[in-house]
């Protein structure tokens, strides 16, 4: 659950009258589940929504949110996570975490105001800085693929220039959906630079188009799908254009981690897999796996 969703699970619950405790993650130290600013939000019963790492560090912080709920409050406390603490949270991961508890109070129309502009404040923090995914093409791989991101907290926008492939019944989890021609596609999309680009159009020539505007963008992250001999055609169109090799390593081709996948299923998989490496890397976060920092050119293919 990602805090969008998490946030509008909590509104509905405070316009009820349901007072919860809003759990953040102030500070992390050393090997830890999760990072700073990661939130939970808990209910008298000791039922959470969202997670802070799971584990018995979750579990502690839960009951404490609860029990502090009971009286209204708000606190700090610090969970040691080292080896040595072994009566305590039971981690395996040595390091600290500081945690952030307050109450969101429902109990009247001014507390549920205040309550509220806390949950707002914090969506808006998250959309701001999440940053969207244009997708352009709306063909088999694109249905697959927003769903999937979707769901891993990306905002998707897909533009194709034909109805067909641009209806809101193929996309139901796209937060936009553009039909239009393909020009001019970085003012009618907005393209910023937080902003993530896939294009996977249906043909050469409208993927190289698209390749062109976006290339003068500040986009984040650009994604091309296709064969090596398409992307090589493309690439030599694009220097001949007058486009550098600098400008070329941008392209994040061919689109998706290689994990030999074929149909679109698989690839949506793919593409949401590398996209999750980029952000992590755009947000500061370790990927650890057997005490190595996992990195994109680790596990992906050079062009």
């Amino acid at each position: 659950m990602d805090i969008k969703e998490l946030t509008f699970k909590a509104e509905e619950r405070i316009k009820k009258g349901e007072s919860l405790m809003l759990v953040k993650i102030e500070e992390s130290e050393g090997s830890t589940p999760r990072g700073k600013d990661t939130y939970m939000v808990v209910d008298s019963e000791a039922s959470s929504m969202g997670t802070i790492g799971g584990g018995k560090i979750e579990y502690q912080a839960t009951l404490d949110a609860s029990e502090l709920l009971k009286e209204s409050g708000s606190m700090e406390k610090s969970y040691s996570l080292s080896r040595e603490d072994v009566s305590g949270l039971g981690m395996i991961c040595g390091g600290n975490v500081r945690l952030a508890f307050r109450c969101l109070k429902a109990n009247n129309e001014d507390e549920r105001d205040e309550s509220l502009s806390v949950l707002y404040h914090i969506r808006d923090e998250y959309l701001k800085n999440q940053g969207r995914v244009i997708i352009f093409g709306g063909g088999h791989v694109s249905r697959e693929t927003v769903p999937v991101l979707s769901k891993l907290g990306f905002l998707c926008t897909v533009y194709d220039d034909r109805e067909d492939f641009a209806k809101r019944e193929d996309f139901p989890d796209a937060e936009r959906i553009i039909c239009d021609d393909y020009e001019d596609v970085v003012e009618k999309t907005g393209i910023g630079e937080h902003d993530y680009v896939i294009i996977m159009t249906r043909g050469h020539q409208f993927d190289y188009e698209i390749q062109k505007q976006v290339l003068l963008s500040k986009a984040m992250f650009i994604g091309v799908i296709g064969s090596r001999a398409k992307l090589e055609t493309i690439d030599k169109k694009l220097t001949e254009d007058g486009f550098s090799e600098a400008d070329l390593a941008r392209f994040y081709a061919p689109l998706g981690l290689q994990i030999g996948a074929e149909s679109p299923e698989e690839i949506a998989i793919s593409i949401a897999a590398e996209l999750i490496l980029v952000r992590a890397d755009a947000e500061g976060r370790r990927k650890v796996r057997q005490g190595k920092t996992l990195k994109l050119s680790d596990i992906r293919s050079p062009r």
